[in-house]
C-alpha cells in the first residue's frame, strides 16, 4: 500500500503543478480580457456592446465540458491544432472571461449615478 502511494506521489505532484499553472494562466488571461470586454460592454459603442453581449451570452450558455470538448476536438477539424494544455487554457479562459464580463457589468451597474 505505501509502495503504491510512494510510486504515485511524483505523478500527483506533477499534476498539481500543471493544475496550478493552468489556474494562474486562466485567472490572468480571463481578468485582462474580461475587464477590457466588460468596459466595452458598459461604455463602448453599440456595435461593440452587441459583439461583447453575443460572446458573453453564447459562452455562458455552453456547459464547460462541452466547451472543452469543442476546443480540443472541434478546432483541429478546422485546422487549428493545440496541445492539450493550451486547449484547456483556451477553453477555461473563454468561459471565465464571459463570467468576468458579467461581474464587471453588474458591479458598474450597481454604482448609483
Amino acid at each position: 500500500m505505501l509502495g503504491q502511494i510512494a510510486y504515485a506521489l511524483p505523478f500527483l505532484a506533477q499534476g498539481f503543478a500543471v493544475t496550478l499553472w493552468v489556474s494562474l494562466l486562466v485567472v490572468v488571461l480571463s481578468l485582462v480580457a474580461g475587464v477590457m470586454m466588460g468596459v466595452g460592454l458598459v461604455y463602448g459603442p453599440a456595435p461593440l456592446r452587441w459583439a461583447v453581449r453575443i460572446f458573453s451570452d453564447t459562452i455562458r450558455g455552453i456547459p464547460i465540458l462541452v466547451l472543452i470538448f469543442f476546443v480540443y476536438y472541434g478546432l483541429p477539424a478546422v485546422g487549428i491544432h493545440l496541445e492539450s494544455f493550451w486547449a484547456a487554457v483556451l477553453a477555461l479562459t473563454l468561459f471565465k472571461t464571459a463570467q468576468v464580463i458579467e461581474y464587471l457589468r453588474g458591479a458598474v451597474g450597481s454604482i448609483p449615478k
